[in-house]
């Protein structure tokens, strides 16, 4: 296991170097008639008329009408992912005017356009179950509604990330956010726990912290033996020299569940 290294932060200077190039390539005039698909009427039914079979009439009708003449952008090949910034810049707006409906659609447009970037899959999804719940501004909303609207958001971004988990799968990232998200919002115990396990046990490059967490839940549930079982089992297999495996805290809770199961000094982990 090691640090889990933090998203670049190079989006920014990605979207520009791309623009740059398009701009020099095709001028801005084309780049906007391309973006708000004035100059691809033409083509976008021909798209449309090729997923016919594999979406009802009534999924169509729904989607034509979320995104447009979008859709089209799909056929520009290499200039996808520039064309998906553009349109999770509209995600963004949509997301800033508290539009469910709409921020949903264009998360759900962005990945198709580009399913690459997991910038895209992680914040839609923290959108969903963090932010959307927050939305409803009806004054006669109760806790019950509430509670069933935000439960629902969270198991949709869960959906949300196991789709990403199909077009990522050498990533624990989407099953540590899928583990938060059971744990911060849906306050799943169990489920998150293990999530947190499959990442740790299927992922060298899952964080050490992750470890940590799945015994600790394991510990809030009373299952000390499973605990202290998993940390006896992982601790020699920390390094020492890495600051971010914790290894003396992770002692120190092997010890603290010692107390717990009343294990003998003589049958006590050894210190290593």
């Amino acid at each position: 296991m090691s640090p889990l290294p933090s998203e670049p932060n190079l989006l920014l200077a990605e979207k520009g170097f791309q623009l740059t190039i398009l701009l020099k390539k095709v001028g801005l005039p084309l780049l906007l008639l391309f973006t708000t698909g004035w100059i691809l009427s033409p083509l976008e039914e021909n798209v449309w008329g090729e997923i016919k079979e594999n979406i009802s009439p009534a999924e169509l009708k729904a989607a034509k009408s979320q995104t447009g003449q979008g859709l089209v952008m799909a056929t520009l090949g290499g200039f996808r992912s520039v064309v998906a910034d553009i349109h999770w810049l509209r995600t963004m707006v949509a997301w800033e005017k508290e539009d469910k409906d709409k921020t949903i659609a264009h998360i759900q447009f962005t990945v198709t356009l580009d399913p690459r970037p997991t910038f895209f899959w992680l914040n839609g999804a923290r959108m969903m179950a963090y932010d959307m719940r927050h939305w409803n501004k009806d004054p006669n909303q109760t806790p019950e509604n509430f509670k069933k609207e935000s439960d629902e958001l969270a198991t949709s971004a869960i959906q949300f990330l196991e789709i990403a988990q199909q077009y990522h799968p050498n990533t624990p990232l989407f099953i540590i956010e899928i583990g938060h998200i059971y744990l911060n919002r849906l306050k799943d115990l169990e489920a998150a726990a293990h999530y947190y396990l499959k990442a740790y046990k299927e992922y060298e490059d899952t964080p050490y912290y992750v470890g940590r967490l799945h015994a600790q839940l394991l510990r809030r549930m009373g299952k000390h033996q499973e605990a202290y079982d998993f940390l006896t089992s992982i601790y020699p297999d920390l390094p020492s020299e890495d600051f971010y495996s914790h290894k003396p805290i992770v002692l120190e809770r092997i010890r603290k569940l010692e107390k717990t199961l009343q294990i003998p000094k003589f049958e006590r982990f050894p210190a290593q």
